[in-house]
């Protein structure tokens, strides 16, 4: 019984092994990727910018209220057709009527691109704008909507990359060790 209980530990282990063998490949995909943004000639930071655009949204959103869209005509459209009318009204500073446009594609085409009735037309604005803006584009990010303090989850993310660290440099040793023919004729002279 004690010899079953070792080898289900033994193939456990195993398995164990390679799940942190995948973990390490995606661990080290990630630092390529990032590696790459870093390296990239620029990486832009739209968060002002969209800061500053779903201000003007929520303020238009409340005085969208009133704001009504031909839907016989939007329904002559394409989601493409659609998603340009959108930009295009946003180019134009027409935030009214951008909010008023995505509630109106919401019932046309429930659960798509324009999000359903309980999403937050702001957000999904903000979102295809984004898309649009950045499409093409690599190294682009934008943090919005958050007041909270990102300072432990930053802390946080530091110590468990650390102990990634550490953790491939015990598992390098270990792969060094394994490597190393072990040598039979040493002889120990006990001093």
């Amino acid at each position: 019984m004690e010899i079953l209980a070792e080898l289900e530990l033994c193939r456990r282990l195993y398995k164990l092994h390679f799940q942190l063998l995948l973990l390490f490949q995606a661990y080290c995909k990630l630092i390529g990727q990032v590696n790459t943004i870093k390296n990239e000639a620029e990486v832009i930071n739209m968060s002002e910018e969209l800061a500053q655009l779903e201000n003007i949204l929520k303020e238009a959103e409340s005085a969208s209220e009133n704001e009504e869209i031909d839907l016989s005509k939007a329904a002559q459209t394409t989601i493409e057709t659609a998603i340009h009318s959108l930009i295009e009204t946003l180019k134009n500073k027409e935030f009214i009527s951008a909010v008023a446009q995505v509630k109106a594609f919401r019932s046309l085409w429930p659960s798509d691109i324009f999000g359903s009735c309980e999403d937050d037309p702001v957000q999904t604005l903000l979102h295809i704008y984004f898309h649009h803006q950045t499409l093409g584009q690599t190294g682009s990010f934008a943090v919005i909507g958050s007041d909270l303090d990102m300072s432990e989850a930053n802390y946080k993310l530091m110590e468990l990359n650390l102990e990634i660290r550490e953790s491939l440099r015990m598992v390098q040793s270990y792969q060094l060790l394994a490597q190393a023919k072990p040598i039979g004729n040493l002889v120990s002279t006990g001093f």
